[in-house]
Order: structure tokens, then C-alpha cells, then sequence
């Protein structure tokens, strides 16, 4: 039996040595490379996931679509301070832009810091800042986006728009609606178009006004419409042949007065040949009747019957106050204007009509219904705010259906017909009324956003509902506060001792 020498055990063991020397310093080397390497295909191949509930951070099928199809650089100019507390939100969205496609390029201007640059770009697209309580500088704008000689302004209340519904510490959540996506989905396909959408307004039977400071005004359908691009024009039909060709889509919003059978012919026979209408047609009680519109004989031709009923709510949860002629609409169509509503939508009407669809080729769309206990009283009289109201034999049976959409068909005698214009006629006017658009509870805005974009074939003001991020007060008994103090003091610093520990044993071994 031969033994090694000790000569050659010393060799052995301090070439042992020398490799555990080799492998402690190769890998650490090791490590940074493969850092380096994940960061590289990080940075390649950049995905964000989202978990939220509500998709907080993902954006809009639309949006997606809308940036896919850019086939030059956008640049988004950002005016806001990061020290605003909309900053945050704002940057996140725009992060989610970026990460979309390499075609926006973003570029943050503090007005207040950044002085001599800002001054440039004011004078480059006709911005303007003033100075805040606190001294600071602050654009009148939050961002720009511009393409080429063309741009688009978003406002600062297009990007957050907070609503305290309590104060801190009652048990009250403090909602935030962002608009933020609408608006600059809205503004690049506008610097990509340039055109405004044009939405002519009836005026001459009492319909809801263009003119601010009225008691029917649209004034806060229009501000959050603004930086969609929409532009308003009223229309007067009264004496006219044509509707102009300059309409994208025309809205007979409320009227107080019946229209004449040629101004209802004219608008129907517009929507035949193309066009776009929305019917928001209330129902107008005079001496207990719901009083004829005008419209009656020419929507039958299309299918639709315009009831001259009033719809009564018996369903409990949907009542806002006793009324029950004012409630909540929750069951909606899986119609393009209504599906993104479906689940959690929730939109208020007051003294509202039925209006059924009776076209047996299925071209009507229902829209919005109300509850299975409802139900459309033709009856008026019988109807009392001090009584329970009973449906009669003559009522109509619930869910009564409150608006409906098609597309109608236009042909010449003898020709194949093809598809004509749109039309929407829902049985209420007061769902567009200032407070209502601008609850962030409510879905009002939303829907009367989507009717327009239908209409008006601008996918963006569909597509896009608004989001919410609710976040409320979290509570703590003081056995909470124990158990946190006891995984925090104890727990974690004793994990770290029998972790360190068991290290040193095995590095004993």
C-alpha cells in the first residue's frame, strides 16, 4: 500500500486553496453579469403587468389601437411641477404611453424651475403661467401634445379631478376620477386629423342651451367634452330644407314644444340619407297628459314606438329619494355606448318616457332599462307624490325600456337597402343636467360621452370610460397594533439572528 507524499498533499491542497480562491472571486463576477445581462433583456423586452381590480394602470383597448396605428413621433409636453399632487398620477399615465410605443416621446417642463425653456415653448403653442399663493410659476395648461406644426392642449382638469365625499377620519373615501387617458387618447388622434367633430344643436322648441348662464344650459357637457374637440353649433330646423352638411351629427335635446311634421321629416329623413341624430325627448305633461313631440308617426315608420307614458320606479335600491319618478338605471344593452357599463354603471334620470322597440327584424338596440318592479304609467292623473303608485291594466309592463339605437336602412325603390345613418332616442333630457355629468359616482357623462362618439363616429369618447381609484382609511384596534409591533420588534430581528446563526454554523462545518 503507498501513501502520497506530503509534498504532494501540500500541492493538492493549495491548488484546492487557490481554486475556492478562483470561485470567490468569479462569483461575484458572475452575478453582475448576469445582472447586467437580465437588465439588457429587461430593457429590450419591457413589460409592466397590472393587478388592480380595477385596471388602474392598464390602458383602454382604444388607446392601444390609436397608438399602434402612429406612424410618426409624438411629443407630449408635461408643464406640471413634481411637487403637485396630480404629478404623480399624470407621470404614471404617461409612462404607460411610452411603454406602449416608441413613438411618444415625453418631456417634462417645470415653468417655475425651468424658466427659459418654458418661456420658448409658451410662445410655440400660446400657453401662458401664472403665479400660484405659494410664488411659484404655473402653466395654464398641464401638457401639449403636438405633431409637427400641429398640437393639442389638455387641460388641467382633464388629467385629475379630486371629489372629497368626507372628511379624514369619519369613515369617508376620497375618490379620484382620472381622465387623464380620454383626453390624451383624444388629443393625439386630433393632431393626427386636425378636424373638429362638429355637433349641431336644435334650438326653437325650448331645448336644452348652448348659451351659458341659462337654466337649461350644456355648459358642463361642453367643458368636459373640450378637449375632445368637439365643437357646438345650434341649429334652427324650423323653415329649413337641409341640414347643413357641416354637422357630424345633430342632437334635439329636451324639447319644451312639439317639432312640425316637416321638422320631424326633416331629421329623419337626414338620418336616411346618413346622418347622424340623438333623440333625448322628455316627457312634457300639460294638464295631466304627456303631450305628442312631434316625432311619434315618423319613428313608428322606423320601429320605435315613443311612449307617452311615465316611467315609475317600485325598485327600492334604485331610489335616490320618495319620488319614484326619479331613480337609477343599472341594467344596460350590449350595445357599443353601453357595454363598458354592464357591470358597475350607474346612471340617474328624472321624469322619463318609455320607448319600446316593436321592429320584429331585431335592427333596434336596447340601450337602458329600468328594474323589473317598474313600469310606464300612461295615466297621469293617477299618479301622486303623497301615494304608492299601482300599475293599471292600460300601464306598461316592466322592465320598461328607456332608450334604444339602430342604424337605419336607406334604399332607393328597387335597390338593395344599405346601412343609413345612426340614430339614439332615449326617453329623458335631464340625465345631461351639470351636477349629474360631473358626480363621480354616476355614470351620466360617461353615456352621454358614448352617444356622441357613436353618433359622431369618434371611437375615443367610447372607448374610454373613466377611471376611479377609491382609497379609504385604514383602521387599526390595538390588538392590530400589537401583532403589527410584535412581527416588526421580535419576528424579524429574530428570523435575521437564527438566519446569521445558521450561517455561521455551516461556515464552521
Amino acid at each position: 500500500m503507498t501513501t502520497a507524499k506530503p509534498e504532494t498533499k501540500r500541492a493538492a491542497a493549495d491548488a484546492s486553496k487557490v481554486l475556492d480562491q478562483l470561485s470567490a472571486s468569479a462569483t461575484p463576477i458572475l452575478l453582475v453579469v448576469i445582472a447586467v445581462m437580465l437588465n439588457y433583456l429587461a430593457f429590450r423586452h419591457y413589460e409592466r403587468f397590472d393587478w388592480t381590480s380595477q385596471s388602474l394602470y392598464t390602458l383602454s383597448p382604444k388607446s392601444k389601437t390609436v397608438l399602434r396605428e402612429l406612424g410618426k413621433d409624438i411629443d407630449v409636453y408635461v408643464f406640471l411641477s413634481r411637487g403637485e399632487t396630480s404629478f404623480a398620477q399624470a407621470d404614471e399615465l404617461l409612462k404607460r404611453y411610452a411603454a406602449a410605443t416608441q413613438h411618444v416621446k415625453l418631456h417634462y417642463v417645470d415653468p417655475d424651475r425651468e424658466a427659459s425653456e418654458f418661456k420658448l415653448l409658451a410662445q410655440r403653442f400660446g400657453i401662458a403661467a401664472g403665479v400660484i399663493e405659494s410664488g411659484e410659476a404655473r402653466a395654464d395648461v398641464a401638457a401639449v401634445v403636438a405633431m409637427g406644426d400641429k398640437n393639442w392642449h389638455v387641460s388641467r382638469d382633464a388629467l385629475v379631478a379630486p371629489d372629497m365625499s368626507g372628511m379624514p377620519g369619519d369613515g369617508a373615501t376620497e375618490e379620484v376620477q382620472i381622465k387623464s387617458e380620454q383626453a390624451l387618447t383624444g388629443a393625439i388622434v386630433q393632431v393626427m386629423s386636425g378636424r373638429a367633430t362638429k355637433l349641431c344643436a336644435t334650438a326653437g322648441h325650448g331645448e336644452w342651451s348652448l348659451e351659458d348662464g341659462v337654466e337649461r344650459s350644456l355648459l358642463s357637457l361642453k367643458r368636459g367634452l373640450h378637449h375632445d374637440n368637439i365643437e357646438w353649433k345650434a341649429l334652427e330646423t324650423l323653415g329649413q330644407s337641409t341640414i347643413p352638411k357641416d354637422c357630424d351629427a345633430v342632437a334635439v335635446l329636451g324639447p319644451l314644444h312639439a317639432v312640425s311634421d316637416a321638422e320631424a321629416k326633416l331629421l329623419i329623413d337626414y338620418v336616411r340619407a346618413g346622418g347622424n341624430l340623438l333623440l333625448a325627448l322628455d316627457p312634457v305633461i300639460e294638464h295631466d297628459q304627456v303631450v305628442a313631440t312631434g316625432f311619434e308617426a315618423q319613428l313608428r315608420d322606423l320601429g320605435i314606438r315613443l311612449d307617452a307614458a311615465l316611467v315609475l320606479e317600485l325598485n327600492q335600491e334604485r331610489l335616490l329619494t320618495r319620488n319614484a319618478a326619479e331613480f337609477v338605471l343599472t341594467e344596460f344593452g350590449d350595445h357599443r355606448t353601453t357595454r363598458a357599463l354592464q357591470h358597475a354603471g350607474r346612471v340617474f334620470v328624472s321624469l322619463a318616457r318609455s320607448v319600446t322597440p316593436i321592429a320584429s327584424d331585431g335592427s333596434i338596440e336596447i340601450l337602458m332599462r329600468a328594474s323589473e318592479k317598474s313600469f310606464a304609467k300612461t295615466n297621469i292623473a293617477e299618479v301622486s307624490p303623497d301615494a304608492q303608485p299601482t300599475r293599471g291594466p292600460s300601464d306598461i309592463e316592466g322592465p320598461v325600456t328607456l332608450a334604444v339605437a339602430t342604424q337605419v336602412g336607406a334604399a332607393a325603390p328597387g335597390a338593395p337597402a344599405k346601412l343609413g345613418g345612426r340614430l339614439i332616442v332615449i326617453g329623458d333630457s335631464d340625465f345631461v343636467q351639470g351636477p349629474l355629468l360631473e358626480s363621480a359616482e354616476l355614470a351620466n357623462f360617461h353615456l352621454a360621452s358614448a352617444f356622441i362618439g357613436w353618433l359622431a363616429e369618434r371611437p375615443a369618447l367610447i372607448d374610454i370610460p373613466p377611471k376611479k381609484i377609491k382609497s379609504g382609511n385604514i383602521v387599526f384596534s390595538q390588538d392590530d397594533l400589537w401583532a403589527l409591533f410584535f412581527r416588526v420588534a421580535v419576528l424579524v430581528p429574530a428570523a435575521a439572528l437564527i438566519l446569521g446563526v445558521a450561517v455561521w454554523l455551516n461556515r464552521r462545518a
